[in-house]
C-alpha cells in the first residue's frame, strides 16, 4: 500500500501539495490537481481518515444513504438497477477525485442518529440521501450541525440552507409513456405501482393519471395495483391480481419502473397473452436487462450517470466553500421506443 509521499514522488510535486489535493484545498493548479488525482486511483492510495480528524481536516468519505423504511430482509441496492447504478457512479465519481464512499440503508429513522454522529466526528463529510421522504424534523437537526445533504428525488423545496435537492423528470416522463400508448389506441391502461411516499413514484403516478384524463379517458383505481417496487416478483404478482379482478382486462401496462415490468411479462405470458399483440407493456428507468427482455421492453430512460456526477460534484463543490444552486432539476428524458409496444386491436378498444 503506497502512501502519500510516495505519492507525492510519483508524480513529481512535494508531500504537501498532496495533502492539499486531498483535504479539498482550491489552492492547487487543475493540471496538478488531476495528476494526483490519477496517481491516487492507479495505486489505489487511501487517505488516512484518522490523522485527517486529528488534523481538524474535513473527511473524504461521502455518505450514501438509502431511506427504506420496514425494509429488513432484502438486499435493496442489488435488486434496485437504479440504486445500484446510481452506487456504481457515485464510487467511480468519488474515487476520481480522492474520496470514498459509505454506503449504508435506513430502515428506521432511529437510524439518522448515527449518520448525524457520523458528521459531528468528522467520518463524513456531507451526506447524500434517496429512497422513502426524509422528514423536515431529522432534516432540522442535520441543519442545526451544518451537515451539507444532497436529497435525490424528494421535495420540490426545503427551508434549510444546508439541505439541497437534485429531482429528475417523472412526471413528463410518464405522461410520455402513457400518450405513447394511447396514440397506439389504448384506453384500458393499467398502472403497476409502489408507496406514494416515494416523490419520484408519485410523480409517475400522477403523469399516467393526467395523461388519461387529459385524453379524456376515465381514470379507475380498479386499473392501479400497488405493490413493493423493487422486485420483479411483485410486478408478477401484481399482474396476476389485476388479471383476477372483475373488470375488462386492460390492453396496455404501464409500471412505474421496469423490474415491475419484467415480472408483469412473465405473467402474462403465463396467462397464454402474446406481448405487444395481446397486451402492451411500458416500464421506466432503462435497465440494461430491458434490451434483452422478449420481446425488448419499450421505457423512460434519465441518465442516471449525470445524476450521480451532479450529486457528488455539488456536494464536494459544498464542502470547498464554493456556491451550487438549493434546487436542480434533470429535466431530460428518453422515450426509448422498442417491442413491447403494438396498436391495440380494434375490436379490444
Amino acid at each position: 500500500m503506497v502512501n502519500s509521499t510516495e505519492i507525492a514522488k510519483i508524480v513529481g510535486v512535494s508531500r504537501s501539495t498532496v495533502s492539499r489535493v486531498i483535504n479539498g484545498y482550491s489552492n492547487v493548479p487543475p493540471e496538478t490537481r488531476e495528476k494526483v488525482e490519477k496517481a491516487i486511483q492507479e495505486y489505489g492510495y487511501v487517505p488516512n481518515n484518522a490523522a485527517r480528524n486529528l488534523a481538524g481536516k474535513p473527511s473524504n468519505t461521502v455518505g450514501l444513504f438509502i431511506v427504506e423504511y420496514g425494509v429488513l430482509a432484502e438486499n435493496i441496492i442489488h435488486s434496485s438497477p437504479f440504486y445500484s447504478e446510481f452506487l456504481v457512479n457515485a464510487i467511480d465519481k468519488l474515487k476520481r477525485r480522492g474520496y470514498q464512499l459509505l454506503v449504508s440503508i435506513i430502515n428506521d429513522p432511529a437510524e439518522f442518529e448515527t449518520i448525524l454522529a457520523q458528521y459531528s466526528n468528522r467520518s463524513i463529510c456531507g451526506c447524500i440521501m434517496m429512497g422513502d421522504i426524509v422528514s423536515n424534523r431529522i432534516l432540522k437537526q442535520f441543519q442545526a450541525i451544518e451537515c451539507p445533504v444532497f436529497l435525490i428525488n424528494q421535495r420540490d423545496k426545503t427551508p434549510y440552507n444546508d439541505i439541497y435537492l437534485l429531482n429528475t423528470e417523472n412526471y413528463q416522463g410518464a405522461y410520455s409513456a402513457v400518450q405513447l400508448l394511447i396514440d397506439a389506441g389504448h384506453q384500458r391502461i393499467a398502472h403497476i405501482t409502489g408507496s406514494m411516499e416515494k416523490t419520484s413514484i408519485k410523480e409517475r403516478f400522477e403523469g399516467y393519471r393526467d395523461c388519461l384524463l387529459h385524453n379524456e379517458l376515465s381514470f379507475c383505481e380498479d386499473y392501479v395495483c400497488y405493490t413493493h417496487i423493487h422486485r420483479a416478483e411483485s410486478g408478477y404478482q401484481a399482474m396476476m391480481e389485476l388479471l383476477e379482478r372483475d373488470i375488462e382486462p386492460p390492453t396496455a401496462i404501464f409500471a412505474a419502473n421496469d423490474l415491475l415490468a419484467f415480472g408483469a411479462m412473465r405473467a402474462l405470458k403465463e396467462k397464454g397473452f402474446h406481448i405487444p399483440n395481446d397486451i402492451s407493456v411500458v416500464g421506466y428507468d432503462n435497465a440494461e436487462l430491458s434490451q434483452y427482455m422478449s420481446p425488448p421492453l419499450t421505457t423512460v430512460a434519465t441518465s442516471i450517470e449525470k445524476l450521480a456526477e451532479i450529486a457528488v460534484s455539488n456536494l464536494l463543490d459544498v464542502t470547498d466553500k464554493k456556491k451550487v444552486p438549493s434546487y436542480q432539476k434533470m429535466e431530460e428524458f428518453t422515450l426509448v421506443e422498442r417491442s413491447s409496444v403494438a396498436p391495440c386491436p380494434p375490436e379490444r378498444r
